[in-house]
């Protein structure tokens, strides 16, 4: 791809790339064998899962030879993060003790603390919680909702996290609105989104402006694509379609990845140069559909936006007879409910009575290993929709 890219100039290399057919998940989970080239061996590659948030857990090749963490250390950098400075991460972690033992040295003298989103309970919170006062850590990093349950955790205990945070990232789930404004009330500082994934790693971040995530064009190629398969212009939401140009052992070209997203065009205001990419809304399993065939996606995830201090956290649901049904953790302030009443209501306004929605309210909402998918639905897609909402 880095050749034709050189040889035919990106304007040239764009023409070519198109012709190239889309790969999907169920290719890679098929064949991925094949996708393995001949420079892979025990040196150059190191095997890799993903979450299976999606209900499709893939093994992959990663390409051991790419400094990966360098785009990592480039994104906190936007955040105040220098790679010398103490960090903290909630999500996927389960070292065995000779590991921990082999991480921590690797680091040092800085230091890392880790908790196992899988191992949630108060007593692995608390022995974090521990750790994070005592490291001082900068960054705290992890699944959305994991960060959501310590945060809620930490309130409930009264305890408070370490005054050392500059910042605050969340991965491997939309970041909406209303769980970016919970976790800063209850961490006290900036909350970012990045974009990254087990097939193609880090691929996007957001910048101190939050307007929008940086791609890391010089590493991946991001296109956004119809249903057909045809690029869409800027500012229009479509399939995410990702190239990653460093992965040598287990090449992922034009892989659609199951996400949903828009390119912006306008220039960023912090001054990096490199492309923006609005907030991904979603997996595309994330959609809800009518009857009709039509597809939602960002009305549901922007319902509660101009009420992000009346809702915690918030799950819709559709069942197979196309209803909806919205589990909402609401806040403690006084007029939560008037509110959140008022915006689905709003909803249903929109939506007409092509699908029944209820509503109800919970403590909290169950997450799978600290991943929190705010849209699921047993509708299954139809071979082609008939337009968006």
């Amino acid at each position: 791809v880095r050749h034709m890219a050189g040889r035919f100039g990106i304007g040239g290399f764009r023409l070519v790339e198109q012709r190239i057919p889309l790969l999907d998940r169920a290719t890679v989970k098929k064949r991925g064998s094949d996708f393995v080239s001949t420079e892979a061996n025990a040196t150059t590659a190191r095997e890799g899962t993903t979450g299976g948030s999606t209900g499709e857990p893939l093994r992959t090749l990663v390409d051991s030879r790419v400094p990966q963490l360098a785009l990592a250390w480039r994104m906190y950098r936007w955040w105040g993060v220098a790679p010398w400075d103490n960090l903290a991460r909630v999500g996927r972690w389960s070292f065995g003790a000779a590991a921990t033992v082999k991480n921590a040295l690797s680091w040092w003298p800085s230091r890392h603390v880790y908790l196992d989103a899988k191992l949630f309970d108060a007593t692995t919170m608390r022995a974090f919680h521990r750790k994070l006062t005592k490291t001082r850590p900068v960054l705290l990093e992890g699944y959305v909702g994991a960060m959501v349950e310590f945060a809620d955790f930490l309130e409930r205990e009264g305890l408070s996290p370490p005054p050392s945070l500059r910042a605050v990232a969340t991965t491997a789930a939309v970041l909406t609105e209303n769980v970016r404004a919970r976790l800063q009330q209850i961490m006290h500082v900036p909350v970012y989104d990045e974009y990254r994934g087990s097939e193609v790693n880090w691929m996007a971040g957001e910048c101190r402006e939050q307007r929008g995530l940086h791609t890391f064009a010089d590493t991946s190629l991001i296109e956004i694509v119809d249903e057909d398969g045809q690029v869409v212009p800027d500012g229009t939401v479509g399939d995410v379609v990702v190239t990653d140009l460093v992965n040598r052992v287990h090449p992922y070209i034009r892989y659609r990845n199951g996400d949903r997203a828009a390119k912006l065009s306008e220039p960023c205001a912090c001054g990096v140069t490199l492309p923006l990419l609005a907030k991904p809304e979603g997996r595309t399993v994330d959609l809800v559909r009518t009857p009709s065939g039509k597809a939602i996606n960002h009305g549901l995830l922007g319902m509660f936006s101009n009420d992000v201090d009346a809702v915690r956290m918030f799950h819709v649901h559709q069942s197979a007879d196309y209803s909806l049904h919205i589990t909402i953790v609401q806040s403690d302030d006084a007029d939560a409910a008037p509110r959140i009443e008022k915006a689905v209501d709003a909803l249903r306004d929109r939506l007409g009575d092509e699908l029944p929605i209820t509503f109800s309210y919970a403590e909290t909402i169950t997450h799978r290993g600290g991943k929190l998918n705010p849209v699921t639905s047993d509708v299954p897609s139809p071979d082609a929709t008939q337009g968006g909402v």
